[in-house]
């Protein structure tokens, strides 16, 4: 891993300010939801599904109309772990609907409220439920993606993690492609930010939830995504993460989105001919 730069406390402040320099995050975030009220409401989907108890334990699947067991992505949103929900990400269901792919975006519980163990239990958790019950929603129980940005992209990296699947009931290559785009991998400098205050990490906490510290044991193909109009340090992350898959034996697609901020990028995941809207689907195509 390349060592991180020392900056002042300011700084490393606004390299994790995803909004700097982004002046209509309000615009893209309202499109978004706005695609994604279109898809709930055409009520090809099964929504708030259960894999918790609590309200925020839940996940949605919109299933292709072939007849199955299909392959599925699960997504899972960002929000700096304290925000964001998978209402606003159902908006790329219909597109990978139509190549055969089932679109699960899930919710989990947030910060401050829970630790970030816990939040990435949940991530776990609701991979576990859909392997048990893909069969009866006609999803193909061996052919489960993950994806995920921005803070979502680091809970996707400790979905590829090692070392939690038997106490999950579920076997070590549950997933078997994986793409975090903009992601947070190494948690350390955020305890310089004022994020701390909603996450509380200490070193132990830090030292486990960090991906780069945790690559799969076995290889799985990745997309690590990032826009070049975002932050040094959100591109430094990536660039980290994906060594370290590489040096798992994992085969990464590098993506710099040319022109994409941190929030823009995520409409690339439902355009075929951008890099990224590629990368996904070839992604779901090479698992068969």
């Amino acid at each position: 891993m390349a060592g991180r730069p020392h900056y002042s406390a300011e700084e490393v402040e606004r390299q994790y300010d995803v909004a700097i320099g982004v002046d209509d995050v309000d615009r893209i975030q309202d499109g978004y939801r706005r695609a994604s009220d279109e898809v709930a409401a055409s009520g090809r989907g099964l929504l708030d599904l259960e894999y918790g108890p609590d309200p925020l334990q839940r996940l949605d699947l919109f299933p292709p109309e072939d007849d199955g067991p299909s392959p599925v992505m699960v997504y899972i949103h960002g929000g700096y772990w304290k925000g964001g929900g998978k209402a606003g990400r159902r908006f790329p269901a219909p597109f990978y609907n139509d190549s055969g792919i089932a679109w699960a975006p899930v919710d989990y519980r947030l910060s401050p409220g829970c630790s970030m163990d816990e939040i990435v239990a949940d991530v776990r958790s609701a991979l576990a439920w859909l392997h048990r019950n893909a069969e009866k929603h006609g999803i193909d129980p061996g052919r489960i993606h993950v994806a995920g940005h921005s803070a979502g992209g680091h809970l996707t990296g400790m979905a590829l993690a090692p070392g939690w699947h038997a106490e999950y009931g579920v076997p070590e290559d549950i997933v078997k492609g994986a793409c975090a785009t903009s992601g947070l991998f190494d948690l350390e400098p955020l305890r310089r930010t004022g994020h701390q205050d909603n996450l509380a990490l200490d070193d132990a906490m830090t030292a486990r939830n960090s991906p780069v510290r945790h690559p799969p044991a076995a290889p799985v193909p990745a997309v690590v995504a990032w826009g070049t109009r975002e932050s040094d340090e959100f591109r430094r992350q990536s660039e980290d993460y994906a060594a370290a898959l590489e040096r798992a034996g994992c085969k990464v697609s590098l993506i710099a989105a040319e022109g994409h901020d941190h929030f823009s990028i995520m409409g690339d995941m439902t355009r075929p001919d951008t890099p990224l809207g590629r990368a996904m689907l070839d992604l779901v195509r090479r698992a068969g």
